[in-house]
């Protein structure tokens, strides 16, 4: 399985690696996988098995899929948007 550890979650890596390589012996819950990897749960805010979107909870990946791990993400102007015009 080629898994990719989006975002900061290559962290979680003790090589500190975005790409890596696992060989699955047996299908397994991409919840049992992450927490064999030490990734929280809370830490992945979306995923895709072979570029496709799926949930998190009750998908399982085998050892010829592709899985991409993505952290929550934010950003914005601080003030909600000073640069915006007032409204009169």
């Amino acid at each position: 399985m080629r898994l990719h550890l989006g975002g900061h979650l290559d962290w979680y890596d003790p090589q500190k690696r975005a790409w890596l390589d696992l060989r699955l012996d047996a299908p397994l819950l991409l919840t049992d996988l992450l927490q064999q990897l030490g990734i929280p749960p809370g830490e992945v805010a979306i995923v895709a098995v072979d570029r496709r979107a799926v949930p998190l909870e009750g998908t399982t990946v085998s050892d010829g899929n592709r899985v991409e791990l993505y952290p929550p993400m934010g950003g914005g102007a601080i003030g909600g948007g000073a640069n915006l015009p007032q409204s009169r």
